[in-house]
């Protein structure tokens, strides 16, 4: 064989091993091209009021959600609460969601997402609006995001019940590149439920005897035992609204299978020229 086809075929060869290699290369460093949840050198915040409060058997009260994007435009927020439960139904259930009117009384924000569902043990609870105006939403102060209803039925099985964020799917985006600024949340709800309590009727007192009667008759005291009041579970209703879009993990992508399925090729085509 001359030798000018042999050192064609070896270069034939080189570029083909390394095109092998560097789709080797692209295949095992797949791109997550997922959206990163809140992070840790956020600077927009999101918190829960009141932070903690004493409730009893058969209370309504309302937990209200608010956000501050820290004077940056953001384009969207997302915001997943979580609490645990015992038994078949939730003993704090959620009655109602309400985003705050002010907030959709401009027209530039959308809530399209406001529902809570039972996963496992834990109620969770999801809101998610989006800013449709192009200079996106500024705030350096808290705005409320919405008012979340809830109902007292039973005593929990842990007191205080907390509700905390999930900083896995709570985000807040920023208009100019659509990136994470919500730094984790650590604000929560701790909640305290004491039992249900019945008035009781105080003892009639006895009525005083003649000043001439020696012996008094003792007055029996009758004890009064209050019936117990059996309190009534409201029983939720589970939506199946998810509370945001999970973006899929980028795997082997087409070119890189492609570009190392063509340097094989050539490999083999140069391995015959030079034999």
């Amino acid at each position: 064989m001359p030798t000018k086809k042999i050192v064609v075929a070896l270069l034939i060869i080189l570029v083909a091993v390394g095109r092998f290699v560097a789709g080797l290369i692209l295949l095992r460093d797949s791109q997550d091209i997922r959206q990163e949840a809140a992070v840790p050198d956020g600077t927009a915040t999101v918190s829960i009021e009141p932070a903690t409060a004493n409730f009893d058997v058969g209370d309504s009260f309302t937990s209200s959600i608010f956000f501050n994007s820290a004077n940056v435009p953001i384009s969207g927020i997302a915001v997943r609460l979580k609490y645990p439960y015992s038994g078949t139904t939730p003993e704090i259930a959620v009655n109602t969601i309400d985003i705050n009117s002010v907030l959709l009384s401009g027209g530039q924000w959308t809530c399209p997402v406001k529902s809570s569902s039972l996963v496992g043990t834990e109620v969770v609870i999801d809101i998610a609006c989006a800013n449709q105006s192009q200079s996106g939403f500024i705030s350096n102060q808290q705005v409320k995001l919405a008012d979340i209803n809830f109902s007292v039925n039973t005593q929990p099985a842990v007191s205080p019940l907390t509700m905390r964020f999930d900083p896995a799917e709570s985000i807040i985006t920023r208009k100019s590149d659509g990136s994470d600024i919500l730094l984790i949340p650590s604000s929560t709800g701790s909640y305290s439920v004491g039992a249900t309590t019945q008035p009781t009727t105080p003892p009639t007192s006895p009525t005083p005897t003649g000043a001439q009667t020696l012996s008094p008759t003792p007055t029996s005291i009758m004890t009064i035992t209050p019936s117990p009041t059996s309190a009534q579970t409201a029983t939720p209703t589970a939506s199946t609204t998810k509370g945001g879009e999970t973006l899929p993990d980028a795997g082997m992508g087409y070119p890189a299978i492609i570009g190392t399925g063509f340097g094989i090729l050539v490999m083999l085509g140069a391995f015959l020229l030079a034999f």
